[in-house]
């Protein structure tokens, strides 16, 4: 799936550090998509594993900080659940 982040929703993706990327699952997800996003035209296509992944770290994990990024990240393209 394709889709196109706004300058808001790119600014909170690369709040994750991209030294973080062996700190664990959810700073490796966040830091393998900076990679991807075009940051030209703000377009990134996610997997199906992408889509799956999104709404788990968001919702099936404890609530916090890391979880309400993929939420500001991604709630516009993908709606209020995420795509779940």
């Amino acid at each position: 799936m394709l889709i196109t982040l706004n300058q808001d929703e790119i600014s909170i993706l690369d709040r994750q550090d991209p030294s973080t990327r062996t700190n664990g699952g959810f700073q490796s997800f966040l830091v393998s998509l900076q990679e991807r996003l075009d940051r030209d035209t703000g377009e990134i296509s996610l997997t199906d594993k992408d889509l799956r992944r999104i709404p788990q770290y968001a919702f099936d994990y404890a609530q916090g900080g890391w979880e309400d990024r993929l939420n500001a990240i991604f709630s516009r393209s993908l709606g209020p659940t995420l795509g779940r």
